[in-house]
C-alpha cells in the first residue's frame, strides 16, 4: 500500500496541460439577435478602479449577456470598459466583477439596473458609472442601525454584510432578504433556527469559512482557493470536496483552459481524468474527494444548495498490493467535520487517521483531532469493503485508545527544504495508518518502523520504550525534528544514528540536522520511558570525560550508562573521581542520580 502513488506522482506531473487566459464570463450571443453598448467605468466604495485585470461581467438574472476588460484611454486618462450587452428590450441587466489576479469573483455588490435601450450607455469622453460596494462588517452597529445583533436575535439583513476578523456569530434565525452576506475566511456562521437564502450570489463562504445550520435549501456559493500548479515536482495539487448537493461540473469555475480533474476509482486503483470523458463524471458527488491542480492561481466555487443531511460513501478495500483500501474522500458540508469516534465520519471500518496531500506533494497524516475543512478531499484507508457515514455534525473526535500511564501520544514532525511531515506514535495495541510514498520525490517523509512495515500513525504498544524512526529525502538540505506530546515522560531522547547526537527532547525545542539525500532510512531512534519517578535536569557543566578509552567521573551518587538504544549496560556508585570499565567504542549518555538530582552528559568512546 505504502507504494501505492508512486507511479501515480510520475503520471500526473506530466499531464496539466496550459492555455492562454481567457475571460472569466462568456455569452453565447447566438441567442440573441441585438446588442447594446455600454461604455462605463468602474466605480469601488468611491474609487474609480485603474486596473486591465478586473472583468466586468452583464447579467440578465443568473445568464451572462457579455463582459469586458477595461482598455486605458489615453484622451481621458481612464480605464474604460466596452462592453457589448446582448439581448431585448424587456431584459433587465446587473453587474458582477471578476478578479483575473485573485482568479475570483469579487465580494461587492453594485445597485445598478439597466433598462434595454438600443442608444446604450455612455461614451468614451462621456462613460457611464458602475458603482460597487463592498458589505459592512457585521460587527459595526451602524450597519445594523445602533446594535449588533445576538445570539437570540432573529436576522433580516438590512444591507450587504461580511462577517470578517475571525469572528465567531451565532444567531437564532436569518433570512438575506436580497442582500449579500460574506463570510470571510476564519470566520463563521451558526444559525441554530431558519437559514433563507435562495440566490447562490448573495451567501458566500470564502475558502476557510464556516456555516452551521440544518436547513434545507439553502443556495450558497462555497469558494475554494487554489495555489497555482508549477509543473515542479509535483507541486500544486489539490484534494478538493464539495459543500453543495450535486452540483455539475460541466459550465463551472473549475473547468479554465489550464485545469485537470480526477475521481479515484477505488475497485480498480486508477484514476479517472473528467478531461477523458466518463459517462458518470458530471457531478461533484457528496462525499467524494477529487484531485484537481490548475496553473492559475484561482478561486472557483462550489455553487448550489448547501447539503444539510448524512451522506454514506462505499468504501473499498481491494486485493492489489499496491493500493489496497485507499479511498478519497471528503467533507460534504459547509463546516469543519472530525474523523474518529463521536465525530462526523464513522471510521469503524476505516484504518486511524486520515491524509492530506499538500502543495508541495506530500502525503501528511492526521490524527482524530485535526479537523477536515470544507471543501476538503481526503484519503483514508479502508479495512473491508462497505459503507462509511459522514454524519453532519462538527463535534470533535474523541482520543483514540493509548495508555502509557497518563500520555496518550507523540507526534514527531520533520520539516524543511519546503515540505513538512508528521508520524504519531500511540502506546496502545492496534493496526495504525502504514506511511505511503510522497507525490513529489523532494518532499521528505517521516514514519515509524513497527514490526516489518512503516507507519504514519503507529500503535507501538504500552511497553514501547525505543522506537526506530524512518527518515527518507532526496534533497541536499537542513531539516527540523519537533516533538510532541512529551508531557509526562521523565526520559524522552532521540538518537541521530549518523552523526551520534544524542539530544534530551525534554530539555530541547528542536533538534537541526543536515540530510545530503543518501544517507540510510533508519536514521534515529526515540527513546521514552516515563518510571523513572526522578526528574532529570539538564546539567551544563561536565561530569565526565574520556581518557585513553576509559570514562573518568567527578561527582557523588549513582552513574548509569546509557547505549544509543537506551538501554541501561552499566550501573555504578560514584564518590569522587573515579575511573569505570571502559565500554564498547560509541556513543553513550551518563546519567549520575544524587537524591532527586539528575545530571546528564552524551560521551564519545572511540
Amino acid at each position: 500500500m505504502k507504494k501505492v502513488l508512486l507511479a501515480l506522482g510520475i503520471l500526473l506531473s506530466s499531464i496539466v496541460s496550459f492555455g492562454q487566459t481567457q475571460l472569466h464570463w462568456q455569452c453565447d450571443i447566438s441567442q440573441y439577435a441585438d446588442y447594446m453598448s455600454v461604455v462605463a467605468v468602474v466605480e469601488i466604495d468611491d474609487v474609480e478602479q485603474t486596473s486591465t485585470t478586473l472583468e466586468i461581467g452583464a447579467f440578465c438574472g443568473t445568464v451572462c449577456r457579455g463582459s469586458k476588460l477595461a482598455t486605458y484611454f489615453p484622451p481621458t486618462q481612464r480605464y474604460i470598459y466596452q462592453i457589448p450587452v446582448y439581448g431585448s428590450g424587456s431584459d433587465m441587466i446587473t453587474f458582477k466583477l471578476y478578479d483575473h489576479v485573485l482568479g475570483e469573483e469579487v465580494d461587492v455588490t453594485s445597485s445598478v439596473e439597466l433598462s434595454w435601450q438600443k442608444d446604450g450607455y455612455g461614451r468614451l469622453a462621456t462613460p457611464y458609472v458602475i458603482a460597487f460596494e463592498t458589505p459592512a462588517s457585521w460587527s459595526d452597529p451602524e450597519a445594523w442601525g445602533g446594535s449588533v445583533p445576538t445570539p437570540s436575535s432573529n436576522v433580516t439583513l438590512p444591507d450587504d454584510i461580511i462577517i470578517d476578523n475571525n469572528a465567531q456569530v451565532t444567531v437564532a434565525s436569518l433570512d438575506t432578504d436580497g442582500n449579500m452576506l460574506v463570510v470571510a475566511d476564519g470566520s463563521a456562521l451558526s444559525v441554530t433556527g431558519d437559514l433563507v437564502n435562495d440566490n447562490p450570489d448573495n451567501l458566500v463562504l470564502q475558502d476557510g469559512a464556516q456555516i452551521v445550520n440544518t436547513s434545507p435549501n439553502v443556495a450558497a456559493k462555497a469558494k475554494k482557493s487554489i495555489t497555482a500548479y508549477t509543473a515542479k515536482d509535483s507541486n500544486g495539487w489539490h484534494l478538493i470536496s464539495s459543500s453543495v448537493n450535486d452540483m455539475p461540473i460541466a459550465g463551472s469555475d473549475f473547468l479554465t483552459e489550464t485545469y485537470d480533474l480526477y475521481r479515484y476509482n477505488e475497485s480498480s486503483g486508477t484514476w479517472e481524468n473528467y478531461r477523458s470523458g466518463h459517462a458518470d463524471f458530471t457531478t461533484f458527488e457528496k462525499g467524494r474527494g477529487y484531485l484537481y491542480a490548475n496553473s492559475n492561481g484561482i478561486s472557483p466555487a462550489f455553487v448550489g444548495t448547501l447539503n444539510n443531511a448524512a451522506v454514506t460513501y462505499q468504501v473499498t478495500a481491494n486485493s492489489s498490493t499496491t493500493s489496497k483500501g485507499i479511498n478519497i474522500i471528503g467533507n460534504p458540508f459547509p463546516h469543519n467535520i472530525y474523523k474518529g469516534a463521536g465525530g462526523a465520519i464513522d471510521d469503524s471500518n476505516l484504518e486511524s487517521g486520515y491524509y492530506e496531500l499538500t502543495y508541495s506533494g506530500a502525503w501528511v497524516a492526521h490524527a482524530f483531532d485535526d479537523a477536515i475543512a470544507p471543501g476538503q478531499g481526503v484519503l483514508v484507508v479502508a479495512k473491508s469493503n462497505g459503507n462509511v457515514t459522514i454524519a453532519k455534525t462538527n463535534t470533535e473526535a474523541t482520543a483514540e485508545s493509548a495508555s502509557k500511564s497518563d500520555v496518550k501520544r507523540l507526534k514527531i514532525n520533520v520539516s524543511g527544504n519546503g515540505s513538512e511531515d508528521r508520524t504519531y506514535a500511540y502506546f496502545s495495541e492496534g493496526d495504525g495508518l502504514e506511511k505511503l510514498d510522497n507525490f513529489s520525490s523532494s518532499a521528505a517523509q517521516i514514519s515509524i518502523k513497527n514490526g516489518e512495515n512503516d507507519y504514519a500513525i503507529a500503535h507501538v504498544g504500552e511497553e514501547c520504550e525505543t522506537m526506530d524512526v524512518i527518515f527518507k529525502n532526496t534533497k541536499n538540505a537542513d531539516y527540523t525534528i519537533t516533538i510532541e506530546g512529551v508531557e509526562g515522560f521523565s526520559y524522552l531522547h532521540l538518537i541521530d544514528n549518523l552523526t551520534g547526537d544524542d539530544t534530551d527532547m525534554l530539555l530541547e525545542e528542536n533538534y537541526q540536522f543536515h540530510a545530503t539525500g543518501n544517507e540510510y532510512a533508519e536514521r534515529f531512534k526515540v527513546v521514552c520511558r516515563n518510571n523513572t519517578g526522578i526528574g532529570e535536569n539538564a546539567e551544563t557543566a561536565m561530569f565526565a570525560y574520556v581518557n585513553n578509552g576509559n570514562i573518568v567521573v567527578n561527582g557523588d551518587g549513582t552513574l548509569q550508562l546509557i547505549d544509543m538504544t537506551g538501554r541501561i549496560i552499566n550501573t555504578v556508585e560514584i564518590n569522587g573521581t573515579q575511573m569505570i570499565e571502559k565500554p564498547s567504542c560509541g556513543v553513550y549518555v551518563l546519567r549520575m542520580i544524587s537524591g532527586n538530582e539528575v545530571k546528564t552528559q552524551r560521551i564519545v568512546v572511540k
